[in-house]
């Protein structure tokens, strides 16, 4: 959705100096997210891409440039790309300025570059998402999940910019799991079971991110799609109890008999500890070749003070 002009604006400027226009009556783009460490790094990016809106690539990319400031800080450096892939500005790397780096794929295979590129090629003038992929920075012994927020940016001559930061520390967020879901639902739809399925499992496209996946099951609750599981399709997940006894996989079908979309809490053990912590199930209903099918996402809650069902 594109920007609309309002007869009040607020200029902001932020403790790095970019300063960004918004409405007093609009709403924020990072209204979504219930963590502050999400919030800073969406502001982060949203100024930079600002900056390049209204001053154009070469002026912002010198305020980026200036000794000690927050575009240049790790972990959190920014990065743009051109829309076809180049590298023309990075806070951390100089050095791949000037390269295309499309064909850069992280351990997974996930493409990185190509998947920043893809959100620049959305109709909004303000297009953003999110991309997860392993990622391993210079100090690091192995790669980690690294999310990593995109904003696409036209600058004042109608050229495109891809500007994006990340972090190895955003918790999993509802409207992440939410979105996911939503895409794969929306995969099958357009795909069908057997090339969906296909894709669901693939670890190298956006449906296994930060460490979880999607899964999908059948109206009574068999496991079609399981990554976690793949060799045992057909898993009768309705008799799943979580560790105070819970029917989970019950539960959720029968929110979902009166609802398409449903949320459910539970109790599981993260893996390697022996206590249990919070969970959460994400699933909607999506009729696909006569049947209807259950997709979902599951993901461990850090603090249970935004949870709201």
């Amino acid at each position: 959705m594109g920007r609309r002009s309002l007869p009040f604006v607020v200029l902001l400027c932020l403790p790095w100096t970019a300063c960004s226009l918004r409405s007093s009556g609009s709403s924020s783009a990072t209204d979504p997210y219930l963590y502050e460490d999400t919030r800073q790094l969406v502001g982060l990016v949203e100024s930079a891409a600002a900056l390049i809106e209204q001053r154009g690539p070469a002026a912002a990319f010198q305020e980026f440039d200036r000794p000690g400031s927050a575009w240049r800080t790790a972990p959190t450096y920014l990065f743009v790309y051109d829309a076809e892939g180049t590298s023309v500005w990075h806070g951390l790397n100089p050095e791949l300025v000037g390269r295309n780096l499309m064909s850069l794929r992280d351990p997974l295979g996930k493409p990185v570059v190509q998947s920043i590129v893809e959100v620049g090629r959305r109709p909004e003038a303000d297009a953003s998402d999110w991309i997860f992929y392993l990622w391993e920075e210079r100090a690091d012994f192995h790669p980690d999940w690294k999310s990593s927020y995109i904003r696409k940016a036209v600058a004042p001559d109608g050229k495109v910019y891809l500007v994006g930061s990340g972090s190895h520390r955003i918790k999993v967020e509802k409207i992440f799991v939410e979105r996911q879901v939503d895409a794969a639902a929306d995969l099958l739809v357009q795909k069908g079971t057997e090339a969906a399925f296909r894709d669901l499992m693939d670890p190298a496209l956006r449906f296994n991110y930060l460490g979880t996946f999607v899964f999908v099951l059948d109206s009574q609750g068999r496991a079609l799609v399981d990554p976690s599981y793949p060799t045992l399709k057909g898993r009768d997940m309705s008799t799943f109890r979580d560790a105070v006894g819970r029917f989970v996989v019950q539960d959720l079908l029968q929110k979902l008999q009166t609802s398409d979309t449903a949320w459910v809490q539970f109790l599981w053990p993260k893996p390697g500890e022996r206590l249990p912590s919070r969970k959460l199930i994400y699933a909607r209903k999506v009729q696909v070749e006569g049947q209807t099918l259950v997709v979902g996402s599951d993901f461990f809650l850090v603090t249970p003070i935004w949870m709201k069902l």
